[in-house]
């Protein structure tokens, strides 16, 4: 039976630790004594969902051998996870109240029960948002069943050790970290998009644009972060927006890569709409006459134009203007030229 003072204590426990700086692993790790104070157990693990692969990956385990261990590890897990309906909302769960007798279960019946395991108490994981994240599961020897007191208080410490090991946590804390942010996502490692919490959307970051194409290819090798310049509309002399591309923090499950987010624009410094896009050119080291052909400009308009980038940089040379137009993001990406429209300066 747990105590009321037994269960305060550690839901109290819990809720620190979901407030916690530090990795996911860190704070997953520090979750196991506030639940020994109201089950016992003889070993747990923690996992959280890769949708990409289909994987649950841990993320805390302690307590298990090596060939239960490998059994966690495993897709049959995954499958048994969703046999067990332990990947939709539900409560508490121990191993008879599963809706499946718990031997038909292999994770069970080749791995648990063969390293001494008989009991065994779980429960699903989601966001504050409704996300689905992974599991958490204790593993007992005793065949004795969880209280029910013990189920309801891990229900009650449920979303705070959901908020414990978001991943998307660290993401969003990084995001927070830029000024003005009006809209998010998040690309995945197979260059999906999914919601960025605290974020809306925007018709520009939707799945498999141009401008999401643009920020996945240019946070490549060690770079962390990116910034340019993308038009807000079609016209001739469109409104600007920054964009901001965020290497995500690496951490389980590994599937979010970077974030991309939408802002207000800098001081252009006067550059025109076809200065900026001679200058993504120029960033990706086209020389003046391979600019003037890919922009449908003589050479004679591209070196002026390239002189006026220069002064607007009080850069000596095109190469210094180039660094500084990258380093403040002033600059609009080829993919993302508004080649179509009538080349007035021609």
């Amino acid at each position: 039976m747990v105590s009321p003072a037994r269960a305060r204590q550690a839901l109290g426990a819990v809720a620190g630790i979901a407030s916690m700086a530090g990795s996911v692993t860190d704070r997953a790790e520090a979750l196991v004594e506030p639940l020994r104070q109201i089950t016992p157990f003889d070993a747990v693990f923690l996992t959280l969902f890769d949708p990409e692969r289909r994987l649950q990956v841990p993320v805390l385990r302690q307590g298990y051998p090596e060939p239960a261990s490998r059994g966690l590890d495993g897709e049959q897990f995954t499958r048994d996870v969703e046999l067990a309906g332990m990947h939709g909302p539900s409560g508490p769960v121990r191993a008879g109240d599963l809706p499946v007798p718990v031997e038909t279960l292999p994770t069970w019946s080749q791995y648990l029960y063969p390293a001494g395991f008989r009991e065994g108490l779980a429960i699903s994981l989601f966001s504050a948002d409704g996300r689905y994240l992974g599991v958490l599961n204790t593993s007992s020897a005793d065949p004795r069943p969880a209280s029910d007191a013990a189920c309801a208080v891990l229900a009650q410490m449920a979303p705070f050790v959901a908020s414990a090991v978001d991943p998307m946590r660290s993401v969003s804390a990084v995001a927070d970290l830029v000024a003005g942010a009006a809209a998010g996502v998040v690309l995945t490692r197979a260059g999906g998009a999914v919601p960025l919490p605290g974020l809306p959307g925007h018709r520009l970051l939707a799945p498999g644009s141009a401008l999401l194409a643009a920020a996945h290819s240019r946070l490549t090798g060690d770079s962390v972060q990116t910034s340019f310049l993308c038009p807000a509309d079609g016209d001739t002399e469109p409104s600007w927006l920054l964009v901001r591309a965020l290497r995500c923090p690496s951490q389980p499950p590994w599937y979010l890569s970077t974030a991309v987010l939408l802002c207000p624009p800098p001081d252009l410094r006067g550059l025109t709409r076809r200065e900026l896009e001679v200058l993504g050119l120029l960033i990706e080291g086209w020389s003046n006459a391979r600019i003037a052909d890919g922009l449908s400009l003589s050479l004679r308009t591209v070196v002026t134009h390239m002189e006026h980038i220069m002064t607007k940089f009080d850069a000596a040379s095109r190469t210094m203007a180039a660094i500084r137009a990258s380093r403040q993001g002033l600059y609009v990406p080829p993919e993302l030229s508004l080649t179509a429209a009538p080349d007035v300066e021609r």
